[in-house]
């Protein structure tokens, strides 16, 4: 069980790692959100899957679950928020 945890975590890290890749590697800012976003879901899930295999069914792995339900739900509006920035900035409408 601790081998499965330990590939989840290194695998959060793997994604981490690519989607710095991504925002050195990607030309445009709402190219660059992508990546982000990419981050959030990925890195997100794989961390409270390990919580849950760690701890099972418990009052600190439900806490975990509803941070990333919160952490998901503001970096959605906070990714729409900046590209309608980026857009406006450019002068173009969303």
């Amino acid at each position: 069980m601790s081998v499965v945890i330990g590939v989840l975590l290194v695998l959060a890290v793997a994604v981490t790692w690519l989607a710095a890749l991504a925002l050195w590697r990607l030309p445009r800012a709402l190219d660059r959100l992508h990546a982000l976003a990419f981050l959030n879901v990925a890195a997100s899930v794989l961390v409270t899957m390990a919580a849950f295999l760690a701890d099972g069914v418990s009052g600190r792995s439900l806490k975990i679950l509803v941070m990333m339900v919160v952490f998901l739900a503001w970096a959605a509006v906070l990714s729409h928020v900046s590209g309608r920035a980026v857009l406006m900035r450019e002068g173009r409408s969303a």
